[in-house]
């Protein structure tokens, strides 16, 4: 099999004909791949091109966020669109399925791994790796945001639409840990031009990682420029000695935490999250150093330093100007201006703002300064929002210890579930699967709390009424809902919010969910029974409108379900809900009617009583008391 692969290149011609090929090809692509990748062995087959083959189709998926921090924008780039000058081979013109993309990730993954081989296993490691680093080997004369002597694009553009770049970006959404690094050759030697150029670290700072950008003679130390701006704002320190450290522009740092990974090269910060395949790229202009040239250790007073490099926003990072600084350390945009509200003025001893919101008791550890025992930083991206980094905005950390922006954090509390089901994960940290407990959050949490009570004491109700309490669902330890009614009955039921007198009330079983089209949702469609202004409701004194109980709307039995939070159906109308909901009114059949909205013979209607014309809702009394027998 190996001289045959080597021959005709069958595994480089599957991975290219994956690229551009309709959906059932890819897929059978994929299944081709997973049967055939252990009976090759890497040595005899081309492996950069089959690894780069799989990369294009992972990239085709990806999507980036492209931050500029000068001018405050964001854009959305993707693969197919921002490449120049693609190769014919990579086919720009056909995009890729996420699904396809996914299980393309989970092919690499595999081979990582070592699902086929040791030896596939450090070669896709290494070839990883190699489309990485060849990004931070790009020249550097397309790396700032200074514009093209030709065509007037921003070199920012040049590298997000470089081959090189989503390549490399491809591999950063699949490494796991940065120890693959140090099997490409290219890493050896990124080190060893390091190692032949000591970098000057900032004195202030003891996290061992901060390049010192300033000298001041006076002061005899050396100084990122964030502390040398903070130390020297004072006027009496206005005429200290100040000078440039020219740095290698080759600087470079790459981390992988937290589940998602982090790049910077030059004045590029990448964040991308693995699992989502999105991430972004912040592109800061260099503000210290206006160009990428060598610059000379140049003397002159730190007035005069400050004058042309002034303090830069505790957010976005930009300069600002003598006129309009201010002790919120943040620049007049508007942004900045809402975030300053919330945060937290209190200064670290390192001379950095902290990076959490005002009046907490214990202050968030510095966001800036790179510790070895931190899991997160500011530099790290906020996994709910995915377009800023978390030392761009007032953070908090959780309960279980993870830290996002705290206005992200509030955003998923006040949009609550999506569509008509109540549901809770979204109070859970999207990391871990701890609820979301903070003290700034409070305003927003005990209602939810209050809500979930209310669900859960309706929902284990029922549960006991449809006498389900000794189902094997709950009695089996096979079972996910093992000794767990409580979870069991939320799993179970689908309850719904009364847009009038905003209690939860049932909605039916949840299996009837998957039926239901969330982008027609109206929220003013659902009403609890007692809103629901329905004539002849019959108000339990004991259990109110909580278990009335409802004729089928197409045809004369009892209703057992409540779909769309508007509906009531028998279980055979139920299994044929689709049809019945097309047809108009005037052609439903009229008392007595059959299942399945069938006409009957003339005659009683079953239900012994009068109702409504069929295709309208009718609430016939409290189940619980109906059924006190057996109950």
């Amino acid at each position: 099999m190996d001289s045959f692969g080597q021959r005709n290149s069958v595994l480089t011609s599957i991975t290219q004909l994956l690229i551009f090929s309709p959906v059932v090809v890819q897929r059978q692509c994929l299944n081709s791949l997973e049967c055939i990748f252990g009976s090759f062995t890497p040595s005899n087959v081309e492996v950069p091109k089959i690894i780069r083959n799989l990369l294009v189709v992972v990239g085709k998926v990806i999507q980036l966020q492209v931050r500029d921090k000068a001018a405050h924008t964001v854009v959305t780039v993707h693969l197919c669109s921002s490449v120049l000058n693609a190769p014919q081979s990579w086919r720009v013109d056909k995009s890729i399925d996420m699904d396809i993309g996914r299980q393309t990730a989970l092919l690499v993954d595999n081979l990582c791994n070592g699902a086929y081989s040791t030896e596939w296993s450090l070669a896709t490691k290494a070839e990883l790796a190699n489309c990485l680093l060849s990004l931070i080997q790009m020249p550097e004369s397309v790396s700032y945001t200074e514009t093209l002597s030709t065509g007037g694009k921003s070199k920012a553009v040049a590298v997000v639409g470089s081959k090189r770049f989503w390549t490399a970006i491809s591999s950063l959404a699949l490494i796991k840990d940065k120890s693959w690094l140090e099997l490409s050759e290219r890493w050896k030697t990124v080190q060893d031009e390091e190692d032949q150029e000591p970098i000057l670290l900032c004195e202030n700072h003891d996290d061992g990682h901060t390049v010192a950008q300033v000298f001041c003679v006076d002061c005899d130390v050396a100084l990122c420029k964030e502390c040398f701006t903070v130390m020297h704002l004072h006027k009496k320190n206005r005429n200290h000695g100040v000078k440039n450290l020219a740095q290698s522009s080759t600087q470079h740092d790459i981390n992988i935490h937290q589940g998602c990974a982090r790049m910077k090269f030059l004045n590029f910060l990448i964040l991308f999250h693995g699992e989502a395949l999105n991430g972004m790229v912040e592109v800061a202009a260099d503000i210290l150093f206006p160009s990428t040239s060598s610059l000379q250790p140049v003397m002159q007073d730190s007035a005069a330093f400050l004058g042309v490099h002034p303090m830069t926003c505790r957010f976005c990072g930009n300069h600002v100007p003598i006129a309009d600084q201010n002790l919120d350390g943040t620049c007049t945009h508007e942004d900045c201006v809402n975030y300053a509200k919330t945060a937290c003025q209190v200064m670290h001893t390192c001379n950095h703002f902290c990076g959490g919101i005002r009046n907490e008791e214990d202050c968030l550890p510095c966001m800036t300064c790179k510790k070895s025992e931190a899991t997160q930083d500011g530099d790290d991206v906020c996994v709910i929002c995915f377009t800023e980094r978390l030392g761009a905005a007032p953070c908090i950390s959780l309960g279980c210890g993870h830290i996002f922006h705290f206005h992200c954090v509030r955003m998923i509390l006040e949009r609550r579930w999506n569509g008509p089901r109540i549901v809770f994960r979204f109070m859970h940290c999207p990391l871990c699967i701890q609820p979301i407990e903070h003290k700034g959050l409070q305003d927003l949490i005990e209602p939810l709390k209050a809500i979930r009570q209310e669900v859960v004491d309706k929902a284990k109700m029922r549960l006991e009424y449809d006498g389900l309490l000794g189902s094997p669902a709950l009695t089996d330890p096979r079972s996910d809902f093992y000794n767990q009614p409580e979870e069991y009955a939320l799993d179970r039921y689908m309850y719904v919010l009364c847009h009038k007198c905003k209690k939860a009330y049932f909605g039916g079983e949840s299996r009837c969910q998957a039926a239901l089209d969330t982008s027609q949702f109206n929220p003013e469609e659902l009403l609890c029974g007692g809103c629901s202004d329905t004539s002849g409701v019959q108000v339990c004194p004991r259990h109110g409108v909580e278990y009335l109980e409802y004729k089928c709307r197409f045809c004369c039995s009892i209703a057992v379900y409540f779909c769309f939070g508007t509906t009531h159906f028998c279980a055979p109308c139920h299994d044929d809900f689709q049809r019945l909901m097309s047809l108009p009114k005037n052609l439903l059949p009229a008392c007595p009617v059959g299942p399945r909205s069938t006409p009957m013979e003339e005659g009683a209607c079953p239900l012994k009583m009068k109702h409504p014309p069929t295709g309208e809702e009718f609430a016939m009394g409290c189940g619980i008391c109906r059924n006190i027998s057996t109950f």
